[in-house]
């Protein structure tokens, strides 16, 4: 079975097609702010390096987040509109728990850390085992004083928000490690094999039930709320 899947919940823009035993070609770009401008551009570009058509795919994987809200509409709504005109399956993905699967080897507990902007990040906590990385905590979202209050040990921690808060986090968790360069940011390939797993096991594919994970209110909603009062 071959899998589209993309991930648009962070600056990062990336879209993959995977088979269940190979990357067959995947994208990774650092886009802030042009997701709607590039997404089916790449994906069209990343199918025609696969040498392979959309008519060759059969089925659809895609990050719900918790991340931006922009993004995620994007990725959700552009996937949405392939699998109804195709009527391919369509699979959502928590971020968190495809950043956690790109260190499936990991022997010690993964913490994905998305940037979630006014001082807060998204994360939850994930410990390894035979199949690979089972989630223990989350999705949750805070500031970083949360997050550190509530990890308990040697811990890898990987992700944007990683990177932004890495010194208050060295600080706080002195034996977590960090993820290198390669392996902290989203991969539409671990979404896509993610999305073949939640298949096998039974997920429906239905198009309309694929929602975003939103953690708390966006800031045209709390403006508006703030208005009101």
């Amino acid at each position: 079975m071959k899998i589209l899947a993309t991930d648009t919940s962070t600056d990062t823009l990336t879209v993959a097609v995977c088979d269940a035993h190979a990357v067959l070609a995947e994208i990774v770009v650092h886009a802030p702010r042009t997701h709607s401008e590039r997404l089916l551009r790449t994906a069209d570009n990343l199918l025609a390096q696969a040498g392979l058509s959309l008519a060759e795919v059969d089925a659809l994987a895609v990050g719900i987040g918790p991340g931006s809200f922009t993004g995620l509409r994007i990725g959700i709504a552009a996937w949405k509109g392939l699998a109804l005109g195709t009527g391919l399956p369509l699979v959502g993905v928590p971020s968190l728990d495809a950043l956690a699967g790109v260190h499936a080897e990991a022997e010690r507990p993964v913490c994905p850390v998305l940037d979630a902007r006014m001082g807060e990040v998204f994360y939850s906590i994930h410990d390894p085992g035979a199949q690979g990385m089972s989630p223990r905590f989350g999705p949750a979202v805070g500031p970083v004083s949360e997050l550190i209050a509530r990890v308990n040990g040697p811990v890898l921690l990987a992700g944007d928000g990683a990177i932004r808060y890495r010194e208050e986090l060295s600080a706080g968790l002195p034996e977590a490690r960090f993820a290198p360069p390669l392996q902290d940011h989203a991969r539409a390939a671990a979404v896509a094999l993610e999305g073949l797993r939640l298949l096998e096991a039974g997920e429906s594919g239905d198009a309309g039930a694929v929602r975003p994970v939103y953690l708390r209110k966006s800031q045209a909603e709390r403006k508006r709320e703030e208005a009101g009062a």
